[in-house]
């Protein structure tokens, strides 16, 4: 059986490229490419240098035997096998990327609709922003709304919400203020849900949509809104409804 020439990585694939570089992006194998081209492109600059006449290069070329000449011609050849396989290796993880981007940008935007749809919470009246801050509760409490914040934690953020020193909020009112902090929470709430849904591990968005109303059931279930957000809730209720906020908020 014939022997391939030492100049052909024949153990160079781009299959084995794309199975060594799995957590290597496109643009790193571009970069080894790259990195191959310019080292084949140098082997032959300096196995030519009697034929390119000026430059070290072509200084130290011409002190080369015919022979390491040659022997520097192929290993250019084998650089360039090498760089081959790596090049077909990128191309298809360029394809492979594009394709996962496509679909990641189909499923963020299914996510938002699914969002805009399931949890529109409007804010143009008090007593929509005081579901606003309902739902982001519950949602904090079923693990699905600023985590990192525990729910004695986030009770107290939302409660810090309510009142601000004049001098942080310029010219607007107390009330404007008010209404800004809880549109921002609404806008936070909409941006973790959708970046929830469109997260891919495996599932579709709305099996993605299930389990979480699943852990906001359960977390409903325990209770509809414990103690510590109903004193929340009434003190939401206070501020923006002043004239009615008799009794504990429900």
């Amino acid at each position: 059986m014939t022997r391939p020439p030492l100049t052909q990585a024949v153990g160079v694939t781009p299959d084995e490229v794309a199975r060594l570089g799995y957590l290597f992006s496109s643009k790193d194998l571009r970069s080894v490419q790259s990195k191959l081209t310019a080292a084949a492109s140098e082997l032959r600059n300096l196995a030519n240098g009697r034929q390119r006449g000026g430059g070290l290069v072509a200084s130290l070329g011409a002190l080369l035997t015919p022979e390491q000449c040659h022997l520097l011609l192929e290993a250019a050849k084998l650089v360039e096998s090498v760089g081959s396989a790596v090049t077909h290796a990128k191309e298809k993880r360029v394809r492979s990327e594009a394709d996962a981007k496509r679909r990641q940008d189909a499923r963020r935007i299914q996510a938002k609709q699914v969002v805009a749809r399931t949890y529109p919470l409007p804010d143009e009246t008090d007593e929509q922003r005081l579901d606003i801050v309902k739902a982001a509760l519950i949602l904090n409490r079923a693990g699905q709304h600023r985590p990192n914040y525990s729910p004695p934690q986030f009770n107290a953020h939302l409660r810090s919400l309510i009142e601000v020193a004049p001098r942080l909020f310029g010219g607007m009112t107390l009330t404007q203020h008010r209404t800004c902090a809880l549109s921002s929470v609404r806008l936070e709430m909409i941006e973790e849900l959708s970046h929830h849904l469109a997260y891919d591990d495996g599932s579709t968005v709305d099996e993605r949509l299930q389990a979480l109303q699943q852990k906001v059931a359960e977390a409903v279930a325990q209770a509809v809104l414990t103690a510590d957000e109903r004193e929340t809730l009434r003190q939401w209720k206070e501020a923006l409804l002043p004239n009615d906020a008799q009794g504990a908020a429900s």
